[in-house]
């Protein structure tokens, strides 16, 4: 070791040092101020007037210097805190394994090494020994701020994320203070704002800071299940969801509205919370509106999620490393494989809603919709109707899956004995793409993320696998409001960029005008799908859609060939489900 190396050790470990030196001075002080009153009956006591005189100088010293005037005790513990938190995990995960290992091999040296070396092999060991506890004992500490900061966000759900870390950053600090039992600084779940009015940009270090909160809220709450219990520990999963949900859009200066929430007040029985998928932000935002409204009677929406086992499980990072996978395996998720064997989740999902008070949250897009991009390459969101396969995306409901039918059909037939209700709740997510999209690991701040509450669909009897698909299919785009947002944007660019004759373009108008009102969804499918082509691809294909839709024209051979440009142009991010598709078709060949 070079001589430099120990004082970056000390560097390292300086607030926990600074805080075991605070802590001694405090049970120092706690022993003086326990034997003040025997002290008072000997007040000649010339050791006692000493050290009194002692103190006394120190505070006249002190009080005369200029740098007492700046320095603030709580300013200097909240940022020794933040340091703490940010650098603290990753030193007693690296520096204290090092040291841990470094003590035992030199003990074991001095047991069973050479005796004449063990007096100069007794400092490298105090060294070591030293610095192991040390990282013993703060990831000790860190364990127990995280548990009590998860009681204090338990006792106060709609706390603001700034006061919640500022408390914990305050914990990790030298100079411990204590947490109030109320929250002063409250958030309204169902429209929150954190936008700043600055110029939106993207950096990749946003996205970096929220990975690292989300490894602090999962561990947290996996340490309540392992601790407390898994029923605390549940409880505890649901605030902190929400309080996650929160700090994300913090961290990002976003704004989150949910619109419709009154719908769920009216509902009983069983619900099904039906999304449309954009960006991962999804499972982070969902928790945070819906845990702040409920069914009739009060009773709490705790949505669990089917999520892709390729995700949570196979990706260790995000299982171990990050501890999400983990957390949410304790929680009553249910893991979806998605190469070909889901009919035992869908299974598990069925039973977990009719036995549990939970409601089952599914994505039937089975994937994030491909990003839209402006014509000089900004973010727009992204779109519905391009998830999917070269194979799938020719068919009428390719871009959705049927799991989410096949889970609401098999939930019904076990409830209909008990003439429990099940409700399919469609939900549109709109916003989510514009600060995280598929593409790219950029976040885009200043965003607007919206949930709306569309139309809420009752599982009868009546009900179908093929009758539930249409029907989830038309819930999300009506959540959406897809196609007039679809039809809008498309006019506009025709006008602006002069794709049709201006004696076209109420003809156009009314073409697809009608085909919202008769529930035709070709030419919104065609549209949506030219729209995720690369900007500089777009202008011919809006142009042709443009005049085959005045023409009246068939659009199928056009959808077609929007969706070979798809893969053509944007292969990359395509590459994996063509692949999942070349591997399933002779399965299906065998099948048939």
């Amino acid at each position: 070791m070079s001589s430099i190396s120990p004082w970056l050790v000390v560097l390292a470990y300086l607030v926990p040092l600074i805080g075991t030196l605070v802590s001694m001075r405090r049970r120092v002080r706690s022993f003086w101020h326990a034997g003040e009153a025997f002290r008072r009956l000997f007040p000649d006591d010339r050791y006692y007037r000493k050290i009194r005189e002692l103190f006394e100088r120190w505070n006249v010293w002190w009080g005369k210097r200029p740098i007492s005037r700046y320095i603030h005790v709580d300013s200097l513990n909240l940022l020794a805190g933040k340091v703490e938190y940010a650098f603290g995990h990753f030193r007693d995960y690296t520096l204290g394994v090092y040291m841990m290992a470094a003590c035992a091999f030199v003990l074991t040296l001095m047991v069973f090494g050479d005796p004449a070396h063990r007096a100069d092999r007794f400092p490298s060991l105090f060294y070591y020994g030293f610095f192991a506890l040390l990282s013993l004992w703060t990831y000790r500490r860190h364990v127990a701020t995280g548990l009590k900061m998860t009681e204090f966000m338990r006792t106060n759900p709609h706390v603001h994320p700034e006061e919640f870390f500022e408390h914990y950053y305050r914990q990790l600090g030298p100079a411990t203070t204590p947490i109030p039992a109320v929250a002063i600084r409250t958030i309204n779940p169902l429209d929150v704002s954190f936008l700043t009015g600055k110029k939106p940009r993207q950096t990749i270090r946003k996205l970096l800071h929220g990975v690292y909160d989300t490894a602090i809220f999962a561990r947290s709450a996996t340490k309540a299940l392992e601790v407390i219990g898994p029923e605390y520990g549940r409880q505890v999963f649901d605030v902190m969801a929400s309080l996650w949900g929160a700090r994300i859009l913090q961290l990002f200066r976003s704004r989150l509205i949910f619109e419709g929430a009154e719908k769920f007040n009216a509902l009983s029985g069983k619900v099904i919370l039906v999304f449309n998928h954009k960006s991962h932000l999804d499972y982070v935002f969902d928790f945070l509106p819906l845990l702040a409204t409920h069914l009739s009677g009060g009773r709490p929406i705790r949505p669990r999620y089917m999520a892709a086992k390729d995700h949570f499980v196979d990706n260790k990072f995000v299982y171990t490393g990050i501890g999400i996978g983990k957390l949410i395996e304790n929680v009553d998720f249910v893991f979806v494989d998605r190469k070909g064997r889901g009919k035992a989740a869908i299974e598990e999902a069925a039973q977990k809603l009719v036995e549990k008070d939970i409601s089952i949250a599914m994505y039937p897009q089975g994937t994030r919709a491909l990003a839209n991009y402006t014509p000089d390459g900004a973010r727009r969101d992204a779109g519905y109707y391009t998830t999917g396969t070269s194979t799938t995306l020719r068919q009428e409901l390719g871009h959705l899956k049927k799991g989410c039918a096949f889970m609401a059909l098999n939930s019904w037939e076990a409830l209909k004995t008990s003439g429990i209700p099940l409700h399919l709740v469609f939900i549109g997510i709109q916003g989510t793409a514009t600060v995280a999209c598929k593409d790219s690991f950029k976040i885009q701040t200043e965003g607007t993320v919206r949930f709306v509450v569309g139309d809420v669909h009752t599982v009868t009897q009546d009900d179908t696998v093929e009758s539930l698909t249409e029907r989830i299919d038309r819930g999300l785009v009506g959540a959406l409001g897809l196609h007039e947002c679809l039809r809008s944007r498309f006019l506009e660019d025709v006008r602006r960029e002069n794709l049709a004759p201006k004696e076209n373009l109420l003809i156009l108008s009314h073409r697809l005008n009608q085909a919202e009102r008769d529930g035709v969804r070709m030419p919104f499918v065609v549209i949506d799908r030219a729209y995720a082509l690369p900007p500089e691809e777009q202008r011919p294909f809006l142009k042709e859609i443009a005049r085959r839709i005045v023409a009246e024209e068939d659009l199928t051979t056009l959808r077609d060939k929007t969706t070979d440009e798809l893969f053509r142009t944007r292969g990359e991010e395509l590459k994996r489900l063509v692949q999942a598709e070349r591997k399933s078709q002779p399965a299906r060949s065998s099948g048939g």
